[in-house]
Order: C-alpha cells, then structure tokens, then sequence
C-alpha cells in the first residue's frame, strides 16, 4: 500500500535516487584541496585539520546503526528529506565567514568550521544508510543496477567538488567554495519533496501487495546483530571500507616513498577516484545479470592484490596499477552496498543491515588510516603496510565468498 498519491513515474523515481545519491560526497572532498588555505585563515593546527578529515568516516560509523530508529519513526520519505535539510544547514554553518561570527573571529571560525562539519557528516550518514533500503523497495527487480547508477553518481559529483574547490575558492574564497555544496543539497529537497506530496511508489497497475514487503520486521525476529549473514556483509564493507579509506589518505605517500614525484603522486590518486565512475557503471549491469555475487568478488579480490604487488615490485607502472586499484575499490563499495540490499528481504531489513554494516564497517575505516601511519612511524617504511593490506584482502576474499551467496539475513 502506497503512502500518498497514485505513485510517481519511474524516470523521477530514478532521478531522486541519484540527486540524494550525489550529495553523499562533495561536502567532505570538497576539503581536501582546501585544506591549506583554511589552516592559514583559521589558525587551526596540523591535527585539528587531522580530526576535520576523520570526523565525516566516525560519524558515519557513530550514526549509522541508529538510522532505523529514525526511518521507522517517520519513514524513509521524511527521513531523507530532514537528512538533506540538516545537510545543507550544516554546510552553510561550517562556511559561514569569521566576520560574520560573534566573539573571537578565528576561534568562532574554528567552532564553526568543526560543528557545521559535524552536523553536515551526520546527515550524510543517514543517507548513506537509507538508499540502499529505498532502491531495495522501488527497484527490487533492478537492485544491482540501481546501486552501479548511484554509485556513479557518487563518484562523479565527489570528483566535480575536488577540482572545482580550489578554482572556485579562486574566485569567491574558500568559505563559499564550500558553501556551494548546500545550493546541491536545496536542489535535492526540492527534487525529493515529489516523493512527500505524490508517494515513493511507481505508476504501476494495482496489484495485491503482500504485507511482508513491506511491513517493519516483527518484534520476534532474531535481532540483525545476531545473523551470521548480517555479519559477513558487515565484514566484507568493513575491510572494503578500511582500505579505501586508508588509501584515500595515504597513496600518494606511498608512491613518493617508491620514488614517485609529489606532484604525479597526487595526480595518480585523482585517477585513482575517477575510475571509480566507469567501474560502477560497467560491474552494475553484469551484476544485474550474475546470479550472485561471488565471482565478481573473486575477480576484484585478484585485481586488487595485483595492484599491491604492482606497487611494491613494479612502481614505476603506476599509472596501471592506479587504473586496477580504482577499479577494485569502486567495485567492492558497489559489491558492499548491492549485498546490503539482496541479503534482505524487504526494505526495513535492508534498512537495519544498513546501518549494522556501515556502522562497523566505517568505525573500522577511520582506524585503518591510523594504523597505517602509526605502522609507518615505527617502521619508517609502507612495505609492511601493503603486506598487511594482502592479508586484508585475503580475508575480504573469503567473505565475499560467504556474503556474495543467495542467502539472507532472516
């Protein structure tokens, strides 16, 4: 049964996805290219600039399992649409200028700078966890292919904020650089508000619908923290997670360690992002068509380690081995998020998968990048790094074996 209206055409269902889809990124990779220039007008030292980076992943990880409270409570229409309002009042806040603070224009720049990112990362995190759960509901037929779309979009409109920040702070300044990402986030409330006034569903004949669909899961269930199969997806986003992000933050110090310029280094994981674009497209609709997961697990498992063992033997081949591993990171995100949707049977439980997985699976993100640097200052080298990234997806192989089955949570 429909929540209001006689449901809204397919092509604008397509649409809200991706508008939400696209603001999952550019509020963090926008500050990243920044990040100099916020040091020099804010004052703030090297490892408060440190935890700015870290708290987007923690509070993801801080969030996500709490996000199916929320959606239960208001649904996942109003849900999303609150995330995307509080999104762009926490972008406007962290780039409000020092001027226009009260006290202390470099501390209340600082506060500012930190809070709206923290409220800004909060909301990003609701979404993050909710449309897996509305392309499970609206497009059950089509999950694969859905989330290779959005996960697209994702890294595109990430891509877009990175190198339009530095011209656009060029022009304006870095504060409404920043800002601009909340004229995105209005944009999409705007987009997603169809879904408040006419209903989420399809235009479609009216058919039976079985209850279970869609109905919350029952208070008898097994709790998702208790299924073996909400684990292994969990495990398997967790070691995706940890290495992305522990490459998002490293690679380029890896590369200048193996001899790789500073400039080239950094060039070489711009690349490495971009690719991401093309491998959800193009692994979306093979997936569509697998009859589950686990060999395009496997496949990525192996693209993956040839691009470790690439850089440790072979460096100067860099260009390959950031084509391979921004590949194999994008394609096990898309992997990540397509089991999270197939491992449940209706939209609530994809929704509680969710945030079990992102919730864990983040948490672990935002250590993984610690520990490479801490591996880094007791070793003085990113050898035993890339070493430990080869056990990691070893073990990521066998869970995508376990979660890449047709098998569900309940």
């Amino acid at each position: 049964m429909r929540e209001r209206g006689a449901g809204l055409p397919r092509v604008l269902l397509i649409a809200t996805v991706l508008v939400v889809a696209a603001n999952l990124r550019p509020a963090i990779s926008a500050v990243g290219p920044l990040l100099e220039q916020i040091r020099a007008d804010t004052g703030l030292s090297p490892s408060l600039l440190g935890l700015l980076g870290a708290i987007p992943v923690i509070s993801f990880g801080v969030v996500s399992p709490f996000v199916h409270l929320l959606s239960s409570r208001w649904g996942l229409e109003r849900s999303i649409f609150a995330s995307l309002l509080l999104l762009a009042a926490g972008t406007v806040l962290r780039s409000l200028p020092a001027p226009l603070l009260p006290g202390d224009e470099s501390t209340a720049a600082q506060i500012s700078l930190v809070s709206g990112t923290v409220i800004l990362s909060l909301a990003i995190g609701v979404g993050n966890v909710l449309v897996p759960a509305v392309v499970k509901r609206d497009f059950p037929d089509r999950v694969p292919l859905m989330t290779g779309l959005y996960t697209a979009t994702m890294a595109g409109a990430a891509a877009a904020a990175s190198g339009s920040a530095v011209p656009l702070s060029s022009a304006v300044g870095w504060e409404s650089a920043l800002g601009c990402t909340a004229l995105l986030a209005l944009i999409a409330c705007v987009l997603w508000s169809a879904r408040l006034v006419w209903g989420h569903g399809a235009q479609q004949p009216s058919t039976p619908t079985a209850p279970e669909s869609t109905a919350p899961e029952s208070a008898q269930e097994p709790s998702m923290w208790r299924s073996p199969v909400a684990w292994q997806v969990t495990a398997y986003f967790a070691l995706q997670s940890g290495m992305f992000y522990l490459m998002l933050t490293w690679y380029p110090a890896i590369l200048s360690y193996h001899g790789i310029g500073e400039a080239f280094a950094g060039w070489m994981l711009s690349l490495w992002q971009g690719v991401g674009i093309a491998a959800s497209l193009l692994v979306g609709p093979v997936l569509q068509r697998a009859r589950d997961q686990r060999a395009v697990s496997s496949v990525v498992c192996c693209t993956m380690v040839l691009t470790l063992l690439g850089i440790l033997l072979a460096p100067s081949w860099v260009v390959l081995w950031s084509l391979l591993g921004g590949f194999s990171t994008s394609t096990m995100l898309l992997l990540a998020l397509t089991m999270i949707s197939l491992r449940a049977r209706t939209a609530h439980q994809a929704g509680r998968l969710s945030g079990m997985a992102q919730g864990v699976g983040y948490l672990c993100a935002a250590t993984g990048p610690l520990l490479a640097g801490a591996i880094f200052d007791l070793t003085g080298s990113w050898n035993p790094v890339l070493y430990g990234m080869l056990a990691a997806v070893g073990l990521l192989a066998a869970a995508g074996l376990l979660a890449g089955r047709t098998v569900y949570t309940h």
